[in-house]
């Protein structure tokens, strides 16, 4: 049964005999831990997180859905779940191999129309099992999308142009040899299995998959009532963005759906609750192609496998939107699943939900927090260097993890007070166990003595030792039974995890607008080869651009000023332009920033 975070009062007046509470109930550190990354990171939006083992299941939730209610969110919240969609179909593709009308070995050109050319390479046709484990050879995203707007890019992309990029598209390795993450080949998967089913891909994922398991609030066409519930999006920036629209590659990332909703696709997989369809799902969790990234992932039909060190094996499976992200994954060994959803694409929900999947659950298992002076914090306070003798797990055991401060550095913890609180998190390089242990934001360590905490969510131990004269020399984790040591190297505090700046708009008079309004040239770059052409005009209180040339992301997009040069799109939070001016105050050229390549100059046309 789907339960709500349970706050439990004590009211206990035993003056005469000493008393130590319960451990803190599991939910509601998970309530605790929301609440500080969204309040941490200054985020737009919402996040729901949902837990289900053979005890049960539970539900957390912080924020509001921003949908122009005061609605706050809860299981029942409707999120997008993007590329976790793939799972779906995959299940799909392997419900038809179950009923004998496809096989994994199939070439996909069977299943399409004789008119379209589909790419083979040294007479090696593309798999239907190669489409499913992203080992087709073909790219992430089709290059003849032409969205009529930047920041709705799959927006009427039909079926009709996606047969044209294939017949267009030359291989440049055979297919199976390489995986290389596409939403392309699943969405052709997904053409595939629906002409011959002979129905649309929305009611297969209905009739084989939502109906069965009750999961009545997962689909692509959202009712009134689905979209009452529906969680308003947020980008990087913090803005409000409108949700995506896939056209005819619906098959890759289309799907909403709720934690409660997930909670039993998770459960199904992981046999908890008595269903057909949990032997067609554990057949996907088969791994079919090793080492498909730098963290040696495996992948089965659409899920990663992740291996653990002591033989545990994490399949899940992530999400990201342009204002969603999203995060499914269950330990096949301890029988347990996770399910967070979040309407900002600023928060690590991988991150989150395998932290989530580390953590103890059982509160006759958690640690208990005793009451002790705050003033030996302070002793504690510092930066600690791991020198423990073990070498480098050859495992990465989560591909997202990413740590605060950013440097290359030695991997250690960070300690650091604020007011009678105390915080640890992880430092340096990505090092087993802190990526798994401590949290992306820094997590509240609790007392269970003067020298012995732990992390409030995970409940990982961690004790401190001291010299003959009472000083702080080190720390101690531990984890799956081994002890993890680290060297006190300085009594300074890390700094503090600071909130991401997000760019916000200013009011430009006309003319401050009017001078940046104009042709601009970009010569041929390594990402752009045949350089790019920008239009810029404007249109009331901002500017509207447009740009075109091989490979550049087309379309039309508004862009705000945040001062008198530099520019941003609200809706598109990985560009930025910076117009630079004469001492006459004429712009002269534009410097196109975009997050995954070097800038990019254009001079202004006379």
């Amino acid at each position: 049964m789907i339960t709500t975070i349970r706050v439990v009062c004590f009211a206990l007046l035993l003056s005469a005999f000493p008393f130590r509470a319960a451990a803190e109930d599991f939910t509601n550190a998970i309530h605790a831990y929301l609440q500080q990354r969204v309040e941490a990171e200054k985020v737009n939006g919402c996040i729901v997180a949902g837990i289900v083992d053979e005890h049960g299941s539970s539900v957390v939730s912080y924020g509001k859905l921003d949908n122009g209610t005061d609605q706050e969110a809860n299981g029942d919240t409707v999120f997008e779940i993007a590329s976790i969609t793939k799972t779906f179909t995959a299940f799909l593709l392997q419900d038809m191999i179950e009923r004998g009308e496809m096989k994994l070995d199939d070439p996909v050109a069977k299943y399409l129309p004789k008119s379209v050319k589909v790419p083979t390479r040294n007479g090696k046709e593309i798999t239907l099992l190669q489409l499913a484990t992203h080992t087709s050879g073909l790219p992430f995203m089709p290059d003849n999308l032409d969205p009529k707007r930047m920041d709705d890019p799959c927006a009427n992309y039909t079926v009709e142009k996606l047969y044209a990029f294939l017949s267009g598209y030359k291989l440049s390795r055979d297919p199976g040899t390489k995986y290389e993450y596409s939403g392309v080949g699943v969405a052709l998967l997904a053409q595939a299995i629906t002409l011959k089913a002979g129905t649309n891909y929305e009611s297969l994922v209905v009739d084989r998959i939502c109906r069965p398991l009750k999961m009545d609030s997962t689909r692509i066409t959202l009712t009134p009532e689905l979209k009452s519930r529906f969680a308003q999006g947020h980008n990087d920036y913090g803005y409000a963005v409108s949700r995506t629209d896939c056209g005819a590659l619906m098959g890759g990332a289309a799907l909403c759906s709720t934690a409660n909703d997930m909670l039993k696709y998770l459960s199904a997989n992981l046999g908890l609750m008595p269903s057909n369809l949990t032997q067609l799902m554990e057949k996907m969790h088969v791994v079919r192609f090793s080492h498909v990234s730098p963290g040696n992932d495996d992948i089965g039909l659409a899920w990663y496998v992740t291996p653990d060190p002591n033989g545990t094996k994490i399949i899940w499976h992530g999400g990201r939107g342009d204002g969603c992200r999203a995060f499914v994954g269950f330990d096949t060994t301890r029988r347990r699943g996770v399910v967070v959803l979040a309407s900002s694409q600023d928060l690590d929900v991988p991150v989150i939900g395998r932290f989530l999947l580390e953590s103890e659950w059982q509160s006759d298992r958690r640690p208990t927090e005793t009451n002790i002076s705050s003033r030996v914090y302070g002793s504690y306070v510092g930066q600690y260097r791991s020198t423990s003798d073990a070498a480098p797990h050859k495992f990465k055991l989560w591909p997202f993890a990413r740590h605060e401060d950013g440097t290359n550095s030695q991997s250690g913890i960070g300690i650091r007070r604020e007011g009678d609180r105390l915080f640890a998190q992880a430092m340096g390089t990505n090092s087993w166990p802190i990526d798994v242990l401590l949290p992306p934001v820094a997590g509240e360590l609790l007392p269970e003595s003067e020298t012995r905490f732990f992390e409030r969510l995970s409940g990982m131990p961690l004790t401190f030792s001291r010299d003959a004269r009472g000083k702080v020399t080190g720390l101690t984790e531990h984890y799956q039974g081994k002890a993890f040591s680290y060297e006190k190297i300085s009594d300074q505090p890390p700094k503090a995890p600071e909130p991401p700046h997000r760019p916000v708009s200013i009011k430009l008079g006309i003319k401050l607008l009017d001078v940046c309004a104009g042709h601009y040239e970009c010569p041929p770059k390594a990402m752009f080869p045949t350089g790019m052409k920008l239009t810029i005009w404007r249109e009331g209180d901002h500017l509207v651009g447009q740009a075109w040339g091989e490979k550049v992301p087309t379309g039309i997009f508004d862009i705000y000023p945040e001062s008198e040069t530099n520019f941003f799109p609200k809706t598109i939070d990985w560009l930025q332009l910076t117009f630079i001016k004469n001492d006459k105050g004429e712009v002269t050229s534009v410097h196109y920033h975009l997050v995954w390549c070097p800038d990019i100059e254009g001079k202004k046309l006379k």
